[in-house]
């Protein structure tokens, strides 16, 4: 073997042992398989070292588990504290339920533009649930300024992404005359079609 082929080998070795997993993914999944399992206390314990550890994932589901007493003492606003570390790593189930818990009060004190502004970043990004919870706000003016035109926007990028609530919410809409909308029977039905299940 030349020595310039055994470099090549060489460095293709380092590079492939750096492109290993990251291990705390290993440990994570093992503690998903205890949460299956309904070992929530040996669960709770390896979120815990790893979302100490700074593990976004693994934050999400410890303050999920504060939230619902599932291994650990429930704790709404340790559930807070987690899905807030979560949610600064831009972890989608941090943000959505940091907004949910601004918007209920629970953990947090109420607070509707703390709520509206999570919601709306993650609307952003294009998850649904919180396209519907932008819609509804700007809907009732909750957390930000009441704005018709935006919450029928809102709820239409919420039903292409297969929020059925808000498919609902547009056929009311139209079936009601309210959000700025005509009184419009045909579009109401159409929105009220968009809420059944496919049929094959």
């Amino acid at each position: 073997m030349s020595r310039r082929f055994l470099a090549v080998l060489l460095l293709l070795s380092a590079l492939l042992l750096g492109c290993e997993r990251d291990p705390r993914q290993n440990q994570y999944r093992k503690a998903m398989q205890q949460l299956v399992q309904g070992d929530y206390r040996s669960a709770a314990f390896a979120l815990n070292t790893l979302a100490e550890n700074g593990y976004a994932p693994a934050q999400f589901r410890l303050g999920s588990l504060y939230r619902l007493g599932l291994g650990v003492p429930r704790n709404q606003r340790q559930a807070v504290y987690w899905f807030e570390k979560a949610a600064q790593q831009d972890d989608v189930g941090g943000q959505y339920w940091l907004a949910e818990s601004y918007r209920r009060g629970k953990g947090a004190p109420v607070t509707p533009e703390l709520a509206f502004q999570w919601f709306h970043r993650l609307a952003e990004r294009g998850y649904a649930p919180a396209q519907y919870q932008v819609a509804l706000a700007y809907t009732e003016g909750r957390g930000v300024v009441r704005d018709d035109r935006e919450a029928v926007r809102w709820l239409q990028q919420a039903s292409a992404g297969g929020c059925t609530d808000a498919a609902r919410r547009l056929a009311q809409a139209y079936r009601n005359g309210e959000l700025g909308l005509p009184l419009d029977p045909q579009q109401a039905a159409e929105w009220e079609r968009k809420t059944q299940p496919a049929r094959f």
